[in-house]
This record gives C-alpha cells, structure tokens and sequence, in this order.
C-alpha cells in the first residue's frame, strides 16, 4: 500500500489524466496502455453521482492508478529495449556480438562489418507477441545496406539502417544508424576488428483520445470529434516527439583462427529521452560480451547482456548454436535467460545463396507475457557487387579468390591492349634502349670479369712459403746423466722411464726430414709428438711451437682459399664460360689440397660442370 500511495501522489502531482489511457509519470509516457472500454467503465460508474468535477478526475486518476500499479507487477517496458533484429540472429537468440558477419552487425556490433567482403541489403519484419487478448499490434521493422570500401587498399566498411518499432497508433520508436566497421592486422595477421555507431533515436506518442483530456477544467465533457478537447498539458507543452542522439562501439578480436572474443557498449553517453527536458530519464547503456566458435558449416554463439535502469540492474545471458547443410539450408536455435524471471527459446531456418539469403525466426516466451504465439521475424539480406573485402568463411574465402582472379585477369587484359596501342611507335626505340643496355652491361663485366681474374691469378701464383726447420732442443740435466736419446723412425709406446729422451729422439728424427715433407705431412707428424706427449711433465716448447707456425700458415691459406672461391664466384656471376670456370677449379684445388685445406665446395662445383 505504501507503494501505492506514493505513485498516486505522483500521479495526482505530474498527471492531468482525464480520458488519457497512457499512463504519463516523470515527465514521459510508459507502456501501460488501458483499453478504451476501461475508461467507458469508470465514466458509467461515476454517471449520476454527486462528485464534483475535481472529485470526479481525483476519483478516476485513483482507479487507474490501482490499475497501472497492478500491471507494473507483470509487465515492465523501457524505451528502446534491446531485441533480436534479424531473423537470423533471432534464431540465434540474439547471441551474436561475437557472430556478426553480415549487414545486422551495424545493430549487434559495428566492428563486424569489416568482415562483409560485399556490399549488402537487407528488410526485416517482425510481430511482436501475436494473440494478444486486446488485439494489440506491436511490431518491428529493419531496413538496412552496407558496402564495403576499397580504392587500391581497405578503407573499411559503412552501414545505414533504420529501425522502427509501432504500437498501433499509440507510440512509436525510431533509430537511424550510421555505422564503420575496420579490420587491423597484429603481427601481420588479421586479429582485430574495430567498430561504432552514431544513431539519432526518436520517440512519438499518438494524437488521439488516449493523449487528450475528455474533461476541462469545469468539468465538462469534451472530444476531438467536435474540436472542443484539448492535449494532455505534458503534451501541449512539449509535443508528441522527443529526439535524441548518441554512440555505440564495438569490437571483435580472434583469439585463434576459429574463435572470437567480442564485446559491445550501446547508448554510451546515455541521452536524456523524457519529452520534458526537467526530468531526468536517462536511456541506459548496455554492456554485450560474446564468445563464438565457427566452422567450416556450423557456429557456436555465447552472449551476455547487463545494463541498469533506476538502479536496478538487469541481465540476459543467450546460448546458440547454427548448421548449415551442403546445399545452401540452415538450422539454428537459442535459448535466452536472465533477471526478472526471463526465459525465451528461439529458433530458425534460412537458405542463402551466393546473392541472397532468406531466413525465419520464431521467439517463445516461457516467462513474462503468455498464451501468446511469440514473435515472428522474416528477413532477407540481398548481396550486390564485386567482392572486395577477404572473409574468414571458407566459402566466401572461395569466392573471394574466384572474383579476384577475374578482376585480375580483366585488368591484365585491358592493360595488354592499351600496350598494344603505343606498341607501334615505342618498339624500335625500346629495342634500340635494350641492346644499348646490354652492350653497355657487358662491356663492364668483361672490365670486371679481368679485374677478378688478375686478383684470383695473384693469390694463386703466390709463392708456397717454406717453413724453416725448427731450432733443435736441447735435453735436460737429467736426460744429459743417462744417456743420448735415441733416434726412432717408428713411433714406439712412450716410456715411463724417460719419456724426454723418447720425446727428444722423435723430434730430431722430424727436424731431419721436415723440409722434405710436404705441408699437410709435416702438420700431421708435429701433431702427433705434441699430442704423444702433452701430459708427460716434461719440456715439449720446441714441438709446440713448430705446430703453432704451421697452423698460423695452415689459416692463412685458408683464408686465401676462400677468397679464391669468392672471386670465381663473381667471376661465374658476371657469365665467365665453363671452361675458364674449370681451369680455375681445378688451379684452387690443387693450390689449396695440399695445405690440409677442405676444398670439397671446389670439387663439387668442379664436379658439376662435368655434368
């Protein structure tokens, strides 16, 4: 009771009812619409009676405020609720913050048309609630188009649409949208996509009896039939419309190839949409999060919704799932809950083409508003033009690449024949430029061709150094008491008696025959006495040092060899024949061979030519 004491002190503060049968509160109309007969019933219960005239609208404004308080328990409405547009993403249950592929996305998320690859059209109607026991007739309707932009590189994609909702004659909602869509690549891949809206909302209430008074203020009856009746004063002072702007933004990232993380806010700077610009009446901002996974032929749908009004909070949370046959049918289903007992189930059917794409959706309540047939969505989406935008779904990845090779293939073709028209003239004077080029091009590699072959001659004509024989060591004070050491020619089991005298007699022995081996030879004999003994504890500095020359020596023509092979390779570059190529092989072979040095790259390539 205290609830409703305080509404009717509201209305009989705010409200000039007389025969108004929307329920005017806060400076705005809410959805509590009274039929007419209610009224013809209050009139003929206060017929004959003695009230006077301001008894008379108090007694009236009390009994329909008993009955709007009654209806607000059941039914609650706010302006420009968010509903499934579409009947595809009807079917869907509405889940398709995530999904949004196609032309709906300017109302689910903007961010999805960057994913449109071309331009499209699409009308939608639906009926809202159909039996309702007072014949009511709500509906919606969405017409919309999208094209996607490109002039060399993407620009992105843009969307117009307009949205309207009527119920009856009595109220009515309209929604312009002008929405861009854009893709960005992260790391060279296409992750992200960003969208928003600018929309200019607009509300309009009926001029009929249920927004004029049908008593004056003495009392007496009036009517708009005889012209003697007058606006509700709300309505007389601030009219029948309310208009109101603001902006949506959406966004959609791929988490991986085939799921997407979405997220949407709606209404952002919250417009004030009471017709008297006093009274607060804020339209809320709606939060959407979505979560989807495709397939090559199905799709999985996750959303959750929450927004706040008069501080009271609200949620919806929609699941669905989508599957389309091979030839061109698809099935959906969703199932949506939430607060205030919300529970509807929803489901559709489409078949598309390349071109064009019909679908049917059906929304059941299982809370709220009963004995109803639900609400019934028809919409069709007509595709038009070139395509010019990549798609992630495979099929329209196909067609994608099926109009581009045409495209490419049309401009290869018109820009064949415009060569063709300026090839008479041009020819002569092209191939005259060409052989010039080449004359000139070959003069100055054969003047480079000599320059590389003097320097790689010079590095092989080099003269092979002669290594001096090694100074001979003299034996300890110990070795010296004991005895000469004695010459060996085969290398004997190293003694643990005296391992210097062994030592000292196999390095005179080298020393004797160094400068008659070869360099590769008298590398590997050295190493085998440094290596023989090492770990001996004796003085082994004379053998140490001549392996430390000869591998000095043994880098160095190394480092000849390689620079050889990279002046054949320039020479090889600049068109040397393959006779010079193996003339010059085989000198940097048998140059670098015997200093130890692997020319197996030499011989392979020498190996080549002979094939």
């Amino acid at each position: 009771m205290k609830r409703i004491k305080l509404f009717f002190n509201c209305l009989i503060e705010k409200i000039s009812c007389g025969s108004t049968e929307v329920c005017l509160y806060g400076g705005k109309v809410m959805l509590y619409v009274l039929p007419a007969r209610n009224y013809k019933l209050l009139s003929a219960f206060t017929e004959g009676t003695s009230m006077n005239a301001k008894h008379l609208r108090i007694c009236i404004n009390v009994i329909l405020m008993l009955t709007v308080s009654f209806i607000m328990t059941a039914v609650s409405y706010a302006a420009f609720e968010p509903i499934a547009i579409g009947a595809r993403p009807a079917g869907l249950g509405g889940a398709y913050t995530a999904l949004a592929d196609d032309i709906y996305a300017v109302y689910y998320n903007p961010a999805g048309l960057s994913l449109i690859p071309r331009g499209e059209f699409t009308a939608q109607y639906s009926q809202m609630y159909m039996g309702l026991w007072d014949k009511s007739n709500l509906s919606y309707s969405f017409v919309g188009i999208a094209q996607p932009l490109r002039i060399k590189r993407d620009f992105g994609t843009i969307g117009v649409s307009v949205l309207n909702f009527n119920a009856d004659n009595l109220y009515k909602e309209s929604t312009f949208i002008l929405s861009y869509g854009k893709n960005f690549t992260i790391g060279g891949v296409r992750k992200l996509d960003v969208g928003f809206n600018l929309k200019t909302l607009s509300i309009g209430y009926g001029e009929d009896t249920y927004t004029y008074d049908t008593l004056n203020n003495d009392g007496i009856a009036s009517s708009l039939e005889t012209g003697t009746a007058r606006a509700d004063a709300l309505f007389d002072k601030y009219g029948f419309t309310k208009t109101a702007s603001t902006v949506d933004f959406g966004m959609k990232y791929s988490i991986f190839s085939n799921y997407k993380v979405a997220f949407m806010i709606q209404n952002i700077t919250q417009p004030n949409i009471a017709l008297d610009d006093t009274v607060e009446s804020k339209l809320p901002a709606v939060y959407n999060i979505g979560f989807a996974h495709t397939g090559k032929s199905y799709a999985l749908g996750l959303d959750y919704m929450t927004k706040q009004t008069n501080k009271i909070s609200d949620y919806k949370i929609a699941v669905s799932g989508e599957k389309y046959l091979p030839f061109g049918m698809g099935l959906r289903s969703g199932i949506v809950f939430g607060s205030r007992e919300l529970m509807n189930l929803a489901v559709g059917v489409g078949f598309k083409t390349e071109g064009i794409q019909f679908d049917y959706a059906i929304e059941y309540p299982f809370s709220g508003i009963k004995n109803t047939m639900g609400n019934h969505k028809v919409s069709m989406v007509l595709k038009f033009g070139p395509v010019l935008h990549d798609s992630l779904d495979a099929e329209l990845q196909m067609a994608y690449a099926k109009e581009q090779k045409v495209r490419i293939e049309t401009e290869q073709k018109l820009d064949e024949k415009s060569k063709q028209l300026d090839k008479a003239s041009k020819e002569l004077d092209t191939t005259n430029k060409v052989l010039e080029t080449t004359n000139r091009e070959l003069e100055i590699a054969k003047v480079e061709i000599e320059k590389l072959k003097d320097q790689l001659e010079e590095l092989l004509k080099r003269p092979i150094p002669v290594i001096p024989v090694p100074a001979e060591q003299k034996p300890s004070k110990e070795t010296k008491e004991t005895g000469k050491p004695s010459a060996s020619k085969e290398l004997a089991p190293v003694s643990s008696d005296n391992p210097e005298r062994q030592y000292l007699g196999e390095y005179n022995t080298y020393r004797k025959t160094a400068d008659k081996l070869i360099f590769n030879d008298r590398v590997e004999k050295i190493k085998q006495i440094v290596v023989r003994f090492k770990d001996k504890k004796i003085d082994t500095s004379s053998a140490q040092g001549e392996y430390k020359i000869l591998l000095e020596e043994q880098k160095n023509q190394g480092r000849m060899y390689t620079d050889s092979l990279t002046y054949y390779r320039k020479m090889v570059a600049k068109g040397i024949d393959q006779k010079t190529q193996s003339d010059l092989l085989k000198k940097i072979i048998s140059r670098y061979e015997q200093f130890g040095i692997d020319v197996s790259e030499a011989q392979k390539e020498l190996d080549a030519i002979g094939k």
